[in-house]
């Protein structure tokens, strides 16, 4: 039964089993909530950081000024951005079939690589030129942050819609 417009994007439920590994999902398990929270504090940290560097470059009132920001983020925003990668990816593999049967997996991997090779995109010619001090100003720079904070906004959005079902509704 299709239960939402998305949901041909599935993963075949035969590649789920077929990554399930039960050794990995005991040896995990008394840890398994630590990564969870791991995982949860280091993508809301790398979120807010990549939502201020893209409203700095979408300010044209901050221009140069982004600059040392920029440049106290740019470790931070990568090193949060591994832990968060690294983490999902553990927590997919402890339990793949759960987690990849969830209608909104499919759709939030497409917009994580969306926004990642909207990064690579823009990394010459938009973040380099930020870092060094100069305003990006360009139609470019303008696109490649609105399309990152909109990429970005759709992996938080498909994360929420992912960790629950849907409400139910009682009637009286």
């Amino acid at each position: 039964m299709i239960s939402h417009p998305l949901a041909f994007m599935r993963l075949p439920y035969d590649l789920l089993v077929a990554m399930d590994s039960r050794t990995l999902h005991f040896w995990l398990q008394p840890e398994h909530y630590l990564i969870r929270i791991v995982h949860i504090i280091s993508m809301a940290m790398f979120f807010g950081m990549d939502m201020l560097f893209d409203l700095g470059i979408l300010n044209r009132r901050v221009g140069n000024r982004l600059a040392p920001v920029a440049q106290l983020m740019v470790r931070p925003l990568h090193v949060t951005f591994t832990i968060a990668m690294l983490s999902g990816v553990v927590l997919f593999f402890y339990d793949p079939v759960r987690i990849g049967s969830r209608a909104y997996l499919s759709p939030k991997l497409l917009l994580i690589t969306l926004a990642m090779l909207n990064a690579m995109w823009c990394h010459r010619t938009v973040y380099m030129p930020v870092l060094c001090g100069r305003p990006v100003a360009t139609m470019r720079g303008r696109v490649g942050a609105c399309l990152s904070l909109a990429l970005w906004t759709g992996v938080m959005v498909m994360s929420c819609l992912n960790s629950e079902g849907v409400p139910k509704v009682f009637l009286r």
